[in-house]
């Protein structure tokens, strides 16, 4: 009589094999999903990166031009200041005259 070794991990049943060929099937399948799913949200990752570092630019622009017209609006404030500031002195020396 001959022992056979008896390996749990082995199967010798077609009805085995195929059930393993299916189950190899469909993890593979998963995979390719999977990797499928993965490449799509490292585009999107990418994108995204590329739309952020373009708004941090657009945003340094928009404040240089903030700062600027902030800058020529303080200075024409000044200005109307110093022309009003010359009107009442001119009415002062026009009811002066008067």
């Amino acid at each position: 009589m001959q022992l056979q070794n008896i390996d749990p991990n082995q199967s010798n049943q077609p009805g085995e094999e195929k059930k393993d060929s299916r189950k190899i099937n469909d993890i593979q399948r998963e995979i390719v999903m999977q990797e499928s799913d993965l490449h799509k949200k490292l585009e999107e990752k990418t994108r995204l990166e590329a739309e952020v570092r373009a708004l941090k630019k657009e945003t340094a622009r928009i404040k240089i031009q903030m700062q600027e017209k902030q800058i020529a609006l303080d200075k024409l404030s000044y200005e109307l200041v110093q022309f009003e500031a010359e009107i009442k002195k001119l009415k002062k020396e026009m009811n002066l005259i008067k």
